[in-house]
């Protein structure tokens, strides 16, 4: 039984003059605990001296197909406990079997090709070249790379379609898997999975746990982001550092292959819902490492006025400090950068309705946005910003709100579940709006690369 035509088909997004789209799994090495597990979209070609007689496979949604995984995560934060015999002999038995027949376990993701084999994969990276691209001055310079961090409860898998349309265009996108207790579920080094953590809340609230954790978050991104450009990265905890040699991916041929064609002047942050709020505080702490920004649907907030807590979020990225609470028995100096700047990138924020109608919320997105084309607009008008006789002009900031959207709209959600489920009450009133919902991730798309289009 087929059940491709019970989903909605991602095949108008993915267009673009990649032949296809490389997907490379780089799960944590076992070598080097600090980096985070990457999954890899590339534009990429059919190897024909490597690949004799083999066949290509496309990816799936999923990394290994583990539909279970995700179900069990989600059972942890919704249900019970993975500590809890309830979990144990009851939930995850159950996520087990419905991954079984679960629909989207048996979904492929259009033009691509999953590298599956290490010392001979069957495709190649093949950059677009300039005649290819609509930029020309970007290929001039080399392959742009886009650094992607997922959102709160989420994965690195849940928004593979945006990765690979941006990919089939000629980017190399990075989408990280965060460890930090942020996901529903995540594994390892060591073998073993990490799930999500359930902050303390109520009486026990403190701001500090949310910020702690943005920050851990946002040292995995610049770490992922200075190990896919093979430079020195920064240790997250071991104190005498990290080699990135020690790690077993280096040489995976692959990466050989794209390392020395990125640009690293034309490093692109992104992110969606929280994985906003990491990108922003990453490009903070090191605005000369990403040359612009792209936030899908951003969290840059936290109102919790009714224990006394309300403040931006990252505070760095809008020049704050900490709430009073969280500054108490913490180092976060290393941290803050100049108060004057905060985040100081071109960026692009892309909003559902349902997080534009939160006042306090657009309203922090909305002063975020005015705050970056400030600072923006006083640098260009600084002496040395001229080329050729001519100021150079720094892209406009700008802020976009998709109609009749909801949150999930910015993830792969519509496309997990079947037609019929998301026409439906659950589906149309909880997870998704009244928008079509491949126009609006299409919508959302085209906003992107009209924006990038302009570096």
């Amino acid at each position: 039984m087929k059940v491709a035509p019970l989903f909605h088909s991602p095949h108008r997004l993915l267009v673009g003059d990649a032949p296809l789209v490389g997907v490379l799994d780089l799960p944590s090495s076992p070598s080097n605990h600090e980096r985070p597990p990457i999954r890899l979209f590339f534009p990429a070609a059919i190897d024909s001296i490597n690949n004799s007689k083999r066949k290509v496979k496309p990816a799936r949604y999923f990394v290994n197909n583990r539909v279970s995984y995700v179900l069990q995560g989600l059972a942890h934060i919704a249900l019970a406990r993975h500590t809890t015999r309830l979990y144990r002999y009851i939930y995850r038995p159950l996520a087990w079997m419905i991954s079984l027949v679960f629909p989207a376990r048996f979904l492929k993701i259009p033009h691509t090709a999953l590298v599956n084999d290490y010392q001979q994969p069957a495709i190649s990276y093949s950059p677009l070249t300039t005649a290819q691209l609509d930029n020309d001055k970007a290929a001039s310079a080399g392959q742009s790379l886009v650094v992607f961090s997922h959102g709160l409860t989420g994965t690195g898998e849940e928004n593979a379609l945006f990765c690979t349309a941006l990919a089939k265009r000629g980017y190399v996108v990075a989408c990280i898997h965060h460890r930090d207790g942020s996901s529903s579920r995540v594994p390892m080094p060591d073998g073993t999975c990490k799930f999500y953590d359930h902050l303390p809340s109520g009486e026990d609230y403190n701001p500090v746990h949310r910020l702690e954790q943005v920050s851990y978050r946002a040292r995995e991104f610049l770490y992922a982001t200075n190990w896919l450009l093979g430079e020195t990265v920064e240790p997250l905890q071991q104190p005498h550092g990290s080699n990135n040699n020690d790690d077993d991916y280096n040489c995976h041929p692959i990466l050989q292959q794209i390392r020395p064609t990125l640009d690293k002047n034309k490093v692109i942050a992104s992110g969606f819902s929280y994985g906003s709020t990491t990108c922003s505080l990453a490009a903070t702490i090191n605005p000369h490492r990403y040359q612009c920004a792209v936030f899908l649907d951003g969290w840059f907030h936290v109102d919790y006025s009714s224990k006394g807590y309300e403040y931006n979020f990252p505070p760095e990225a809008f020049g704050q400090d900490w709430p009073d609470k969280a500054n108490i028995g913490n180092e976060k100096s290393h941290l803050i950068p100049s108060k004057e700047d905060g985040l100081a990138i071109p960026s692009v924020f892309i909003n559902s309705l349902q997080f534009a109608n939160y006042d306090k919320l657009y309203g922090a997105t909305r002063t975020l946005a005015d705050r970056i084309n400030t600072i923006c607009i006083q640098r260009q008008r600084q002496p040395g910003r001229e080329e050729g006789g001519r100021r150079t002009s720094i892209p406009e900031t700008k802020l976009h709100v998709i109609p009749n959207t909801k949150h999930q709209n910015f993830c792969d959600v519509g496309f997990w579940l079947p037609k019929a489920l998301l026409r439906r009450g659950v589906g149309r009133q909880v997870m998704l709006g009244e928008a079509d919902v491949v126009e609006a991730a299409k919508e959302i798309l085209n906003l992107t690369v009209e924006f990038l289009k302009q570096f």
